[in-house]
């Protein structure tokens, strides 16, 4: 890998056309959206979706771009509605992301037409998370037993490039029970009756987003966050300044899928 990989948009616009459009990217878990009307909104690789639970149960992810002028119709990274709401011109869609009314200046000629609903995207539940793809996707990666009860989520931002983060995460590990790697964005942990996901989300080439998923018992891993924030930031300064990542057997695999594209 090159500095320029790790600091500069044109790698992360690559990344989005290759590594980000094509097969199983995660965006949630599934205990986030515990009720009707939950929803959680990302940008992931570039592409902005979100996922929203409907009246009867299901979940769908979305695209998170308003089918009148392409705005973002969830402007917050979570919460609960009773509808889509764009809030630029009105446009307002249902929980399964169809097109329902818009403000009469801004109204569409034909309102039935169904150009008009929200675009869905391939969506599936599994191991407690959610996972959506922006093309027709293969088989799901393998991610071990199912996990116990969701115990909550922690978010914390970093400010270094995706690849650091999953590099760091792989860095002295190996397949094996108590760890899993998905590609390319999942790092599996089991201890005893505890299940923790750290899902990667790669915000911007500058900025990424990390989300530790507590099965098991209730999300208290602030201070893990905290140290994998510390240690990510470091190391994207070495990135940068040309230090590459660690010798590791998952880190070397996951740079041989990356430039396999």
């Amino acid at each position: 890998m090159n500095p320029t990989d790790y600091s500069q948009g044109d790698a992360f616009q690559a990344e989005k056309q290759t590594v980000f459009s094509s097969g199983w990217l995660p965006l949630c878990a599934d205990g986030q959206l515990a009720k009707p009307g939950d929803f959680v909104a990302l940008t992931v690789g570039g592409w902005s979706v979100f996922a929203v639970r409907d009246q009867a149960g299901v979940v769908r992810v979305l695209r998170n771009a308003c089918r009148h002028q392409n705005m973002q119709v969830v402007g917050t990274p979570s919460g609960h509605c009773e509808t889509l709401r764009c809030r630029f011109h009105g446009w307002t869609y249902d929980l399964q992301g169809r097109f329902v009314a818009a403000p009469p200046p801004v109204a569409p000629r034909d309102p039935q037409s169904p150009d008009l609903h929200l675009a869905p995207l391939v969506t599936t539940v599994a191991s407690g998370l959610v996972f959506f793809s922006v093309t027709e996707p293969g088989d799901m990666p393998e991610l071990g037993e199912e996990p116990p009860a969701y115990g909550g989520t922690v978010t914390m931002e970093i400010a270094c490039n995706w690849k650091v983060c999953v590099e760091h995460l792989l860095a002295d590990r190996a397949p094996s029970p108590d760890f899993t790697w998905a590609w390319p964005l999942l790092a599996i942990r089991r201890a005893g009756p505890v299940t923790i996901v750290e899902q990667v989300v790669p915000h911007t080439f500058l900025r990424t987003r990390l989300l530790t998923h507590v099965f098991g018992r209730a999300a208290d891993d602030r201070q893990t966050a905290g140290t994998i924030k510390y240690a990510c930031e470091r190391l994207q300064a070495e990135r940068v300044a040309g230090t590459p990542a660690a010798d590791s057997p998952l880190v070397a695999e996951f740079h041989q899928r990356l430039t396999q594209g």
